[in-house]
């Protein structure tokens, strides 16, 4: 019976991103940005658990962690592992053991930062240490989500959306577009930096007209005007 409620409890949590994603939306230029295999599979592995999928999460994660046995520098098996001690620290929470996610959460960061250090300019390290580290925002306990936190994803968004530029930026996917400037308005906005908040979500929707992301950044500048907090729900 708990396993049953964790898996609900983690279905609940499935779409830990700006916005859910509709297939189109996931359309780039393969000549500015080609996804790794490597993502694909562990992305479509680790978030079986969301299913309640336990076996196929757990055998991934088994597999990363030889890799980085077997290999304590191989950046992509770190960033992973980091993201699984995220999933990891989300199952002790719904499970009530506070110490256990508190540990996992701490160690999923230093795994990521790591990760970032030994290739400080792969977009697909340092992005998806991003996209964690809006999941420990979201579904973590503030007590467990430090404002260093906030201040890594924030500068993670910072580095993409300069290191492509402005042409570049505009052949990404919407997907990718629309998740970098949502989360580094969250970032902002969980920062105190509510000017900057506001121009995040603004350019979102100035670059991503008629989508999702725009409908969603249009929320959340509706309740920063309101003097609300802002929502960070997520679109199913």
């Amino acid at each position: 019976m708990m396993g049953c409620l964790i898996g609900v409890g983690l279905a609940n949590q499935a779409h830990a991103q700006f916005v859910w994603p509709k297939a189109s939306y996931h359309n780039t230029d393969p000549s500015v940005y080609k996804e790794d295999p490597f993502i694909t599979k562990y992305r479509k592995e680790f978030f079986a658990v969301f299913q309640g999928d336990f076996k196929t999460f757990n055998h991934a994660y088994n597999q990363l962690s030889a890799m980085v046995k077997k290999n304590p520098n191989d950046a992509r098996a770190l960033v992973w592992l980091g993201n699984g001690n995220t999933i990891k620290a989300e199952l002790n929470v719904l499970k009530g053991k506070m110490p256990e996610a508190k540990k996992l959460a701490i160690l999923s960061r230093k795994q990521m930062d790591k990760a970032v250090r030994l290739q400080p300019n792969d977009p697909e390290i340092y992005m998806m240490q991003a996209a964690t580290l809006y999941i420990q925002g979201q579904y973590l306990p503030a007590i467990l989500v430090p404002n260093s936190a906030w201040e890594e994803l924030k500068a993670d968004c910072l580095k993409l959306i300069h290191s492509m530029g402005p042409k570049k930026i505009m052949k990404l996917s919407v997907h990718v577009r629309g998740e970098t400037y949502g989360e580094l308005g969250v970032a902002y906005y969980k920062l105190g930096q509510i000017p900057k908040a506001k121009a995040a979500f603004e350019k979102l929707v100035l670059l991503d007209p008629k989508t999702d992301y725009s409908k969603k950044a249009k929320e959340e500048l509706a309740d920063i005007q309101a003097g609300k907090p802002i929502s960070m729900a997520n679109h199913p």
